[in-house]
């Protein structure tokens, strides 16, 4: 029986309960009917001890949206070890008496749960309270750079200029190796182009996802101005049949002339034409082939200077089943410095009492926003809320409901509880606004099969969590809340969005954020970067 029970079984995906149950039952079934009663008594003091070791232990973390997997896919706890302590427990109590493996098997149970828990504790105080002043020093220099750089580019918005570096990844690297990849060139330094040619060969990347994206340095020279940016991504390479994926962390930095304003939004949210917005479709010599202008390298748009692969490693998508532990959730809330100045001019430009908006924005718009999303994506069906999303958070999340799909399991979200919502930032530029809230809850987090069984996480044991969500819209608009079962611009359902966030019924693009608030990013605490 036991035989069965352990060799049809990945210990990776046992709960606490569960592993407790095959060491006890492992317990009795190999007890021998001359065993004394103090070995039973000892047995059984054994493994209700194991039993309430794994009850205080820590809980690995599961998935929830833009959560506890992380963007490579697994987190720090892995997956490929466990299979193997599965094994080594097999061969224990199948090759040894049970007077030896039962002890062993406890003994090997513990070292391993003290070891995940000085593991967690390790990488806690790594995020520790200097970390996070220092965190905090660094939001607010970036956040000063960029009202600096306003000041001599007022059409500069931190949310148009992440879509264009978004897009540069995702041509970079999704017409990497084709001919295509030379409709760039206009974007694309000298040094960016040359090495580019050395390294491409046969390899195919694509199913590119940006997990985050943030500016992380803006500097200004007499005669250019320099933005580096910082990518937490992941893609599939192809080689000769073989595909692989990779979760990578990469810096880009990028250029353009002094003197410069920013593109309009038509204009910056794509890699386009910067002087008609036509899709990038250029001569060998930098000519539109819509307009005929000759775009050079820095003379209207940002361009790719040089970039960095700051780490890169492989990873199977199936570790959706695995997560990391939550590290972030007691740290303290970063604000924003100037918090107030924001909040007064957010005020003024609106007409409203500052305070009883944000109550009512928290109320009827990020709460709502909040169940919706964790509905849809408990369902596997995110896209009925495509019209909530941005079109790179959509796509984003959406990579992980496309695996579950796949693996033909759902992460299931009950008993959500909204414990308390913090609005910690508030953005203003000449086109868009946005508003970044720190968000606390607590949920039944938990993964199953096609026939409804529990396989990862815990339907029973509430997580506590806490997320930083960033919502943005277009500047000038005074409706913050709509029917969320409705197109926002045209008011018909919201049932036919497609997936590039487009209304079937006005053709409305609505994932832009012009007709009202959009999520743009879910950031986890441990790793909130302004």
């Amino acid at each position: 029986m036991i035989y069965k029970l352990l060799t049809n079984f990945s210990f990776s995906k046992l709960t606490h309960y569960q592993f407790t149950f095959y060491i006890l039952l492992s317990t009795f079934n190999f007890m021998k009917p001359s065993s004394s009663k103090k070995y039973i008594y000892f047995s059984a003091l054994l493994g209700l001890i194991l039993l309430l070791l794994f009850v205080v232990a820590p809980e690995y973390s599961w998935a929830r949206p833009g959560g506890g997997h992380s963007y490579s896919g697994g987190g720090s706890s892995g997956g490929g070890g466990d299979d193997g302590i599965g094994i080594l427990i097999w061969l224990l109590l199948d090759l040894l008496p049970p007077e030896i493996s039962i002890p062993l098997v406890i003994i090997i149970v513990v070292v391993r749960m003290y070891m995940q828990r000085k593991k967690a504790k390790d990488a806690k105080s790594i995020s520790s309270v200097p970390s996070v002043r220092q965190k905090a020093s660094t939001i607010s220099s970036v956040d000063s750079q960029i009202e600096d750089f306003k000041r001599i580019d007022p059409n500069f918005s931190k949310v148009l200029y992440l879509d264009f570096a978004a897009a540069m990844f995702n041509k970079y690297y999704g017409t990497w190796g084709k001919k295509e990849f030379a409709n760039l060139k206009p974007f694309l330094s000298d040094e960016e182009i040359q090495a580019s040619a050395v390294q491409r060969g046969e390899q195919n990347i694509h199913e590119i996802v940006i997990g985050s994206i943030h500016i992380a340095d803006i500097r200004r020279f007499p005669d250019s101005v320099g933005i580096t940016v910082d990518i937490d991504a992941n893609f599939t390479v192809t080689t000769k049949g073989k595909s692989t994926r990779f979760a990578v962390i990469e810096r880009w930095n990028f250029a353009r002339n002094a003197g410069i304003l920013s593109a309009s939004p038509e204009k910056m949210r794509d890699v386009s034409c910067p002087h008609c917005g036509a899709t990038s479709d250029f001569s060998d010599s930098g000519q539109c082939a819509s307009c005929g202008t000759l775009i050079k390298t820095g003379e209207m748009q940002w361009y790719l200077k040089s970039h960095t692969v700051m780490s890169q490693e492989a990873f199977n998508t199936n570790g959706v089943l695995h997560y990391s532990p939550e590290m972030g959730t007691d740290l303290p809330t970063i604000y924003q410095q100037d918090f107030h100045v924001s909040a007064n001019t957010f005020a003024v430009n609106h007409g409203l009492n500052f305070e009883e908006w944000r109550e009512r924005f928290v109320r009827e718009t990020v709460e709502l926003y909040f169940r919706t999303i964790y509905q849809y994506w408990s369902e596997n069906k995110l896209e009925k809320a495509r019209h909530l999303f941005t079109d790179r958070a959509y796509e984003s999340m959406k990579f992980w409901i496309d695996n579950y799909r796949r693996l033909n399991v759902r992460n299931k979200l009950d008993n959500l509880n909204i414990q308390g919502v913090e609005l910690v930032k508030i953005e203003i530029d000449k086109y868009y606004e946005a508003a970044t809230f720190r968000i606390y809850a607590s949920v039944l987090d938990y993964v199953t099969d096609s026939n409804g069984k529990t396989i990862a996480g815990s339907s029973s044991r509430a997580r506590n969590y806490s997320e930083y969500w960033t919502l943005v819209r277009r500047t000038g608009l005074e409706k913050d809340s709509f029917n969320i079962a409705a197109c926002p611009k045209c008011g018909a359902p919201a049932d036919k969005m497609g997936q590039g966030g487009v209304c079937e019924y006005c053709g409305s693009k609505i994932s832009t954020g012009e007709f009202s608030w959009v999520l743009a990013n879910i950031t986890q605490d441990e790793v909130y970067a302004g």
